[in-house]
């Protein structure tokens, strides 16, 4: 592993953190569809920040499948250590902003119990990626040479991006997917592209993105309009330009030429998980005190600050005793 390979993932976890900042700050707008711009804005926002939930899966694919796992023990320990420990602490968290709000369910709920019905709605993306690492030990032997990945890559694309769009055309695959989900693939692909040296043009790359970051826009626009409502199919996994946004975005910065890393990346790429558990609380505190929620105060304020917050957070947390294992 090269050092400008570990400055890649710093600088695409950097750029992930703010990314879902923004996704979660516009997502209330783009959700009701009228064809104005500020709906038009908020869709153009969304579709460029898509790749924060693909690219975080690839990231973590990326630097878990990268080593063998000799020792189960071992490995687990550290996924509780790094991994659930934080999270518990963010449900107990947002059990206490719904308490606040007046929620009035049971106090547990959500915190040790019905933890997919809390408050913390994107944390799915937290209970996912504990699912991936509990078998990445049985993924690394399987990818780890060049024919099992492009296997599992390939029967990915079959079942989780083919499928779908067959199913709209009502065609369906007689053979049953068995082993393939979505986030899996993702997950397998960051390594493919960490491991794979195979140099592209980084203007290529560039116009990838941009391609479909305005492919996705476009879509969901003319999806939208066709529906009479907001239509969020191409912001989804079966989406070719969600693929290809992701995968030019990681080879991008996995190749980025090595240099000198400034401190701030490497505060912000170390709180990648206290920024996404503690983030959409910090934007409801902000939308709660600072008001109005319209889009520019959610743009220009808003998600500034609430990234902030999670920065200084990350940061304090570190250093308080007994509050330490909460953030890793």
């Amino acid at each position: 592993m090269t050092q400008n390979r570990l400055y890649g993932m710093d600088v695409l976890k950097t750029v992930c953190c703010f990314s879902v900042v923004l996704l979660h700050a516009v997502a209330y707008r783009v959700e009701f569809f009228d064809e104005t711009p500020a709906w038009m804005l908020a869709n153009v926002v969304s579709s460029a920040t898509r790749l924060a939930v693909p690219v975080f899966f690839m990231v973590s694919g990326a630097l878990i499948l990268r080593r063998d796992i000799p020792s189960y023990a071992a490995y687990f320990l550290k996924i509780a250590r790094n991994y659930t420990v934080p999270l518990l602490g963010g449900l107990v968290a947002y059990k206490l902003l719904a308490l606040g709000q007046g929620d009035p369910t049971p106090l547990l709920d959500g915190v040790v119990y019905n933890v997919r019905r809390s408050i913390a709605f994107h944390l799915w993306f937290m209970w996912t990626f504990l699912g991936l690492a509990l078998v990445a030990p049985l993924l690394r032997p399987m990818v780890a040479r060049r024919e099992g990945l492009g296997l599992f890559l390939g029967l990915w694309l079959l079942f989780c991006v083919a499928q779908p769009w067959l199913g709209r055309i009502d065609v369906a695959l007689p053979v049953d997917n068995m082993l393939f989900v979505f986030p899996a693939g993702y997950f397998v692909a960051g390594y493919a592209l960490l491991t794979i040296d195979r140099r592209v043009s980084p203007w290529l790359l560039l116009f990838g993105c941009g391609l479909a970051v305005g492919a996705t826009a476009w879509l969901t626009w003319r999806s939208s309009l066709e529906a009479g409502a907001f239509s969020p199919f191409f912001y989804e996994g079966p989406s070719p330009f969600l693929i290809l946004y992701s995968a030019c975005a990681f080879k991008l910065c996995r190749d980025l030429p090595p240099g000198p890393r400034p401190r701030l990346l490497t505060a912000v790429s170390g709180a990648t998980f206290t920024v996404y558990i503690y983030h959409v609380l910090a934007l409801s505190l902000a939308s709660r005190f600072l008001g109005p929620t319209t889009l520019p105060m959610r743009l220009l304020v808003h998600a500034p600050l609430a990234f902030a917050a999670c920065l200084g957070l990350d940061a304090a947390g570190r250093r308080i005793p007994g509050l330490r294992v909460f953030f890793r």
